[in-house]
């Protein structure tokens, strides 16, 4: 009796095991067939993309600093992709309206956007969207970071940012911007809030009007990229008072931070970035992320940072996402804490 108990649990075990060692199998059997999906699908996405000419948004006229990136970065993906690309300005809304054109578009790779942090800056004031900038876009690349810098025009007697802080006791003290909803109308109402700064905000159509009405001693302060106000500082049409950051730039050595005017809080970089609608495929975001990051290590995109003072963003697009979404939220709250637009 004991001799067939004992034969029944051996083969009770053999049966088990057996069992186990099928779904062993059947798991490697499902995960190859997984991964070979996987792997098809990345090759088609790498083999068919792109079908035809690649449309450029920009959000912005022609001349302007993201339009002056995305011609010559369309250049050089054609040289990759072997198809036209072709850059069409659509400005307006504060790059809203081609920015919704882009989210309205196939979810193929064929329709892509270049905006600025306004993208991130202008849903926290524009409450009618047409486009959810949380669900409704695909952040791809982050194509170039750099930190802002406060700019002054001809009426500021001050050469860095305490300065700056001083004669704003002394006088009516106003801070220039590109628009309602701009990344520089966010950036100077941060450095208001942060600074505890007496300046009221004034708004003007684009950065280049900004600029003007700073020359013109219309104005006083203005902040925005490298590539933005740069051009003005090395002509000396305007003064850099200081980078916004903890720490001085490294491509900027001879302009102070805020840090060291004892400023916190304001350190969040400008950027230029790539963006597609909602429901890419991942296998081709990763494709459009992998040769925009060789587009920019060319010769003639990295003769252009220099030049602009900023450096090529180098994220995988979880990445940059996340950073978009995180800045939607910083807007957000500080338009909240502020009231503006309320």
């Amino acid at each position: 009796m004991a001799g067939r108990q004992a034969i029944r649990k051996i083969r009770s075990c053999r049966n088990r095991n057996s069992s186990i060692k099928e779904e062993n199998i059947m798991k490697t059997f499902l995960g190859a067939v997984i991964a070979l999906t996987l792997g098809a699908t990345v090759a088609s996405a790498q083999e068919d993309f792109p079908s035809g000419p690649v449309t450029i948004i920009v959000p912005y006229g022609t001349g302007g600093s993201t339009d002056t990136t995305a011609r010559p970065l369309a250049i050089e993906l054609e040289k990759i992709w072997g198809q036209p690309v072709v850059v069409v300005n659509k400005p307006g809304a504060g790059s809203m309206i081609g920015t919704t054109e882009m989210t309205q578009a196939a979810p193929d790779g064929q329709t892509l956007l270049i905006n600025t942090a306004a993208i991130s800056t202008a849903p926290a004031l524009q409450k009618d969207l047409q486009y959810d900038p949380e669900t409704d876009v695909t952040p791809i690349s982050l194509l170039i970071t750099s930190p802002y810098v406060l700019v002054g025009g001809a009426k500021v007697e001050s050469d860095d940012f305490a300065g700056l802080l001083k004669e704003a006791e002394e006088r009516p003290l106003f801070m220039s911007t590109a628009g309602p909803g701009s990344s520089s109308h966010f950036m100077s109402e941060l450095v208001i809030d942060a600074a505890d700064l007496p300046a009221d905000v004034v708004h003007f159509n684009g950065g280049g009007e900004a600029a003007t009405n700073l020359m013109g001693g219309h104005a006083d302060t203005y902040i925005s990229t490298t590539a933005s106000v740069m051009p003005y500082v090395n002509d000396g049409r305007l003064k850099a008072l200081a980078v916004l950051a903890p720490e001085r730039f490294e491509l900027l050595p001879d302009v102070p931070s805020s840090g060291e005017a004892g400023v916190s809080g304001v350190d969040i970089n400008g950027w230029v970035a790539m963006f597609g609608p909602a429901g890419m495929d991942p296998a081709l975001v990763e494709k459009i992320n992998a040769d925009l990051a060789k587009a920019m290590a060319s010769d003639t995109m990295k003769e252009q940072l220099e030049q602009n003072f900023a450096v090529a963003g180098k994220l995988k697009p979880d990445e940059f996402k996340d950073v978009y979404l995180r800045d939607l939220k910083t807007w957000k709250n500080l338009a909240e804490k502020r009231g503006i637009g309320q």
